[in-house]
């Protein structure tokens, strides 16, 4: 039954060409967004950085809260464009905002819950983050200030969504790319106006937002897409339990591995820590290239007509796989060849530096399976397949925390790469066969 399954998606795939000349386009487009983002991120935790040590303590929690903001975020993000990409695909591209009230108030919901949370039990929550307790008010005031203020950023977000989702992905990345300098124009201008310190970071974004939002409102106008009723949508709902929920389950499945192999390593002492993860921050930042590729493909595959979708997937996937490899064979050699250079520009902890050009000896050589991995489960993702991914994801990473933890004797950041290398080969063999089964089978 598999066997005719395959032949038959075989026969009636669309041509490959075609579909790799798309998806590359859309890639190319969604990576300068990302990229965007990235620069963003990283200028805030350096301006954070720059503003004394009374900031020293809302830097530190940046990160961890942000991943809370980004899970939401994201997840919405992929529903949105999901559905948008459907609705093009069956004619009705003029009502691709038709879900967007929904999700945007589920998405405000989560955020004020957030805040609400904080502030309720903000004594427990501000100990597991530890803050000490005469920072405390700063960092209370500036992650509920964050949440609140990123109910705002979902309406630039999801707008944005609908048009890659709609193939409009090169004003989409435009529009991230003008949110990113006007975000940090508008902290700097507020900071140096004003004296905000901290604050100046989710309120310096606001006029961003209200441009970059009305502006994507113009550029929808003008592809036509009608305004959505404000209602509530049953069929949005199910997109968001299905689509939105597992990406955002993912997101911080993310962040609790990170934390896990971090305990792995609290014995091997705090350089160990340190060079572990700057490794892992390159490599994070390199998962751009594949998340882009991931998305692209998925959003070619949508918008591709024809009735055969487990064929269009299953190309679509051999696609992301054949657009994702190039690019991290360069990236794994020139991590591995530079891993010098790139630590010591990291870094001027001369210990932490040669830990993590320990940790990329072994890392860079499998990046290349690290980078079609991650762009198959981004394609799984946005092709509808959000809780498959996420379940892949799931076992994958128990596996690889049960290992680390079953290391024997004290663990060294030289063990844990060896460990992260050795899943890359496995965990790329055992869902790239995972993947292209489920596909043809559904």
């Amino acid at each position: 039954m598999t066997g005719d399954s395959v032949a038959t998606a075989e026969r009636r795939k669309p041509a490959p060409a075609s579909l790799d000349a798309s998806a590359g386009r859309f890639a190319v487009s969604i990576l300068l967004g990302l990229v965007a983002g990235l620069v963003l991120q990283a200028w805030t935790v350096a301006f954070l950085g720059r503003l004394g040590p009374e900031a020293l303590y809302v830097r530190s929690v940046y990160t961890p809260v942000g991943y809370l903001v980004l899970a939401v975020t994201e997840g919405l993000v992929v529903a949105t464009q999901v559905s948008a990409g459907i609705a093009a695909r069956n004619g009705r591209s003029r009502d691709a905002l038709r879900s967007v009230p929904t999700f945007f108030a589920v998405g405000a919901g989560l955020l004020v819950l957030q805040a609400v949370v904080v502030l309720v039990a903000s004594g427990p929550v501000l100990s597991a983050l530890g803050v000490a307790p005469g920072a405390r008010h700063t960092v209370l005031v500036f992650i509920v200030t964050l949440a609140l203020a990123s109910v705002l950023g979902l309406i630039p977000y999801l707008g944005t969504g609908v048009l890659r989702g709609l193939g409009h992905t090169g004003p989409a990345a435009w529009l991230g790319v003008l949110f990113t300098v006007l975000s940090i124009a508008g902290t700097v201008v507020l900071h140096a106006v004003t004296g905000l310190g901290v604050l100046a970071v989710p309120i310096g974004g606001l006029p961003a937002t209200a441009i970059v939002g009305a502006a994507v409102a113009v550029v929808l106008r003008r592809k036509q897409v009608d305004r959505p009723a404000l209602a509530g949508d049953r069929t949005a709902a199910r997109e968001l339990l299905s689509l939105g929920a597992p990406v955002a389950g993912t997101f911080l499945l993310l962040s609790t591995v990170t934390f896990g192999y971090l305990r792995v390593l609290h014995e091997a002492g705090p350089t160990e820590v340190a060079g572990f993860s700057l490794g892992q921050m390159v490599v994070g930042l390199l998962m751009v290239v594949a998340m882009a590729v991931g998305s692209g493909a998925a959003i070619a595959v949508t918008l591709q007509p024809g009735e055969s979708r487990r064929a269009l997937d299953h190309t679509g996937l051999i696609t992301a796989l054949r657009l994702s490899l190039p690019p991290y064979l360069l990236l794994g050699a020139a991590a591995l060849l530079l891993r010098g250079p790139i630590t010591d520009a990291l870094t001027t902890d001369r210990a932490a530096a040669s830990v993590a050009a320990g940790y990329f000896v072994w890392v860079a050589p499998t990046l290349v399976f690290f980078g079609g991995s991650l762009a198959l489960l981004s394609y799984l993702e946005q092709i509808g397949r959000a809780g498959v991914a996420f379940l892949l994801n799931v076992v994958y990473f128990a596996v690889m925390l049960a290992a680390a933890f079953l290391i024997p004797g004290p663990v060294d950041a030289g063990d844990l790469a060896k460990l992260m290398a050795a899943g890359n080969v496995i965990g790329f063999a055992s869902l790239w066969f995972s993947a292209r089964y489920l596909v043809l089978r559904r």
